[in-house]
């Protein structure tokens, strides 16, 4: 009797150690998979904020507009960086007389700037865009909307005299 009784014992405390590892491995893998979410979650977030500051911290401006009236009509767009981080103009749109046409930037560097061309801090760069939807002639009123690749937007307007 005594035999029978010493091995349930030892049966009982055998299963709660098995149940305790059990428990513990399941809180393990749980601790981890929480952790590393977590950690990606927080990875995310500081990428958004950060491209939210430098978002905020680009500063450009249209700051000059040149108008050619000949047999192949342009138009030379200047955009003035004025701020402390590069930028990168993706995009000029070109509006007057009811029509509009957009100019894409040729890359400059496939590494740096894959769709755009990147205007370092304190410096300008002159687009020249030919024209076929806006036709410069005088007494016409043309906007200019240069877009980076963080979709800020710089205008410019002229009226040709």
């Amino acid at each position: 009797m005594k035999g029978i009784r010493a091995s349930r014992g030892f049966s009982s405390v055998l299963t709660s150690i098995l149940m305790c590892g059990v428990v513990i491995s399941i809180g393990i893998s749980i601790w981890g998979f929480t952790h590393s979410a977590a950690t990606l979650m927080r990875s995310d977030y500081y990428d958004e904020v950060m491209e939210s500051v430098y978002k905020i911290k680009e500063r450009f401006a249209v700051e000059n507009i040149g108008v050619n009236i000949s047999a192949t009509p342009s138009i030379d767009v200047w955009v003035l960086n004025y701020g402390t981080s590069d930028i990168n103009i993706t995009k000029i749109r070109i509006t007057g007389g009811g029509n509009s046409t957009y100019y894409y930037p040729p890359d400059n560097d496939d590494k740096t700037a894959p769709n755009g061309v990147i205007i370092s801090a304190g410096d300008f760069m002159q687009f020249n865009t030919t024209q076929s939807e806006v036709i410069p002639k005088k007494g016409l009123s043309i906007t200019i909307c240069a877009e980076s690749v963080r979709e800020n937007k710089a205008y410019g307007t002229i009226q040709i005299p």
